[in-house]
């Protein structure tokens, strides 16, 4: 028990190194009170085992602030929850800043090169619970059963995909247990911190839960990506969407762009929910389908001018989105403009 004060008292002079304020006792647990010339407001640790700490920021500050995240090791997870207010995140040396807004979720995956920064805006009441967890040591000491799902969803997330920062949906139900963990500050006894430690493994595993179901559901991810890249996603969309006919493929617009192909797919699933070889392809169905509609073109004429090489291919995949075959629909499509005449007439 000592031993974990002690980590908490370390981590809370590393973070005072920063808002020069003071580290005191608060019923006999160590607080860092900021310094009154940035604002109010404390923050309070909570060293548990295993690689798990629990952090709790409740700040009011008169201008912003950015704070680097110091973490034991190189693969270290955050897992963010505002409770109230909003707070910002961002990558040391990284342009791009995420909004977490209040009662929502959030995912960090740290490596050499990604470095957690959290940004507090001026004149806003922020309360925000961070648990950080150093999979090295998380990992020594977990249950098996802990291992299976944690550890392992963790270790599975693609993270040059899905990018390094995911940032969920509202959650209630986290921010009641957070509300649990207010007196595992004063915890004296082995039993009242052990119920604490049961508190943050429940939150872990509904940030978990939620995360998995996210990811299942394909919730949008917060992108790493610059502007600069997001803007030059934006131009290739206008190329593909102008262009489907020509013979787009990952290496081409790669070299087109000078984006690699893994930006390449994380900018595409940023902007348009999509890989990039599914957003050619939809880009491809919509102008077949208004080729269909609108001109006198037969489906061959039609799937060879849209760029697809296979019109069997092009006919399993039109009907799985219209739910009936390019020729049927054409039939329907003539149809419906012959009515339209007879009406004009």
């Amino acid at each position: 028990m000592k031993t974990r004060r002690r980590n908490a008292l370390h981590e809370l002079n590393l973070l005072n190194e920063r808002f020069k304020g003071e580290v005191t006792n608060d019923k006999g647990v160590p607080v860092l009170v900021v310094d009154s010339s940035i604002g109010s407001g404390q923050i309070n640790i909570v060293n548990l085992e295993n690689g798990l700490m629990a952090m709790e920021f409740d700040l009011s500050l008169n201008k912003d602030f950015e704070l680097p995240m110091d973490k034991p090791d190189n693969d270290t997870v955050f897992m963010f929850y505002c409770l109230k207010g909003n707070c910002f995140h961002k990558f040391s040396g990284h342009e791009i800043v995420t909004k977490l807004e209040e009662l929502q979720t959030g995912v960090v995956f740290d490596d050499n090169e990604h470095n957690t920064k959290l940004i507090f805006k001026r004149d806003e009441h922020v309360i925000f619970n961070c648990l950080r967890v150093d999979m090295k040591e998380y990992q020594k000491g977990a249950e098996e059963a802990e291992l299976d799902t944690v550890v392992s969803l963790l270790n599975s997330y693609d993270k040059e995909i899905m990018g390094r920062l995911h940032v969920g949906k509202i959650n209630l139900e986290i921010g009641e247990l957070i509300k649990q963990l207010e007196d595992a500050k004063y915890a004296d006894s082995i039993s009242s911190l052990t119920y604490f430690n049961g508190v943050c493994h429940m939150i872990m595993a509904k940030q978990i839960e939620q995360f998995e179901e996210d990811l299942e559901k394909g919730l949008k991810p917060a992108t790493t990506l610059l502007k600069k890249e997001l803007q030059m996603i934006s131009e290739l969309t206008d190329y593909i969407n102008n262009y489907p006919e020509a013979e787009h493929s990952i290496n081409s617009i790669s070299e087109k762009s000078g984006l690699s192909p893994s930006k390449l797919q994380l900018g595409f699933k940023f902007m348009h929910d999509a890989t990039l070889g599914e957003y050619i392809r939809l880009v491809r169905l919509d102008k077949a389908e208004e080729l269909i509609r609108t001109t006198d073109l037969n489906i061959s004429q039609v799937v060879y001018s849209i760029g697809f090489t296979s019109r069997s291919y092009f006919c399993k995949i039109f009907k799985k989105r219209y739910n009936c075959s390019p020729k049927s629909y054409k039939k329907r499509a003539n149809k419906t403009a012959l009515e339209k005449e007879k009406k004009a007439a």
